[in-house]
């Protein structure tokens, strides 16, 4: 059975720092909840079909809702860090995955919602796979860019992030 490690006030510190510098750059964002899986499927269904190849157009809501699993990726990740579940090598691993997930985040390709993506896609460039490096994903200048948690909020999918590491 793993070690478990005892709060600290330096964990909680950090915790709470690294939940600040989300929530700056998607201030609003609010944990996952019960009735989202109802908004998603009607989003899912509700998609326009693009009448030139047939296949179903992006949403606002389906961006939203794909970064929030580039959200859930740093906040599990930040808590396993610096509550000492994991290593800074894994650590890393994991926001290398990050970026490449926030690569794949689909988007309109214009508005607000699309436009505060883009910004974020620029500051943290993805890492391809068996590459290795550092990413700006999650940090102060990532999160500095068009608010994508006000733009989500009025496109009516709040942004979502589910914490599973801890507690």
């Amino acid at each position: 059975m793993p070690k478990a490690f005892p709060p600290t006030a330096l964990t909680r510190l950090m915790l709470a720092v690294g939940l600040v510098v989300i929530a700056a750059g998607c201030g609003g964002c609010t944990a996952a909840g019960g009735s989202t899986s109802k908004t998603v499927a009607a989003t899912h269904a509700d998609a326009a079909v693009d009448s030139t190849d047939g296949e179903a157009a992006v949403t606002d809501a389906e961006s939203c809702e794909a970064m929030g699993d580039v959200l859930t990726i740093l906040h599990n990740a930040m808590v396993g860090l610096h509550e000492g579940r994991m290593s800074q090598q894994e650590y890393d691993g994991w926001m290398r995955l990050g970026t490449r997930v926030l690569d794949r985040v689909p988007t309109t390709g214009d508005g607000a919602v699309s436009d505060a993506i883009a910004a974020m896609k620029d500051a943290a460039p993805v890492i391809r796979q068996g590459a290795m490096g550092r990413t700006a994903l999650g940090s102060p200048e990532w999160n500095s860019g068009p608010g994508l948690a006000q733009a989500c909020d009025e496109a009516g999918y709040p942004l979502a992030a589910e914490g599973f590491i801890g507690g």
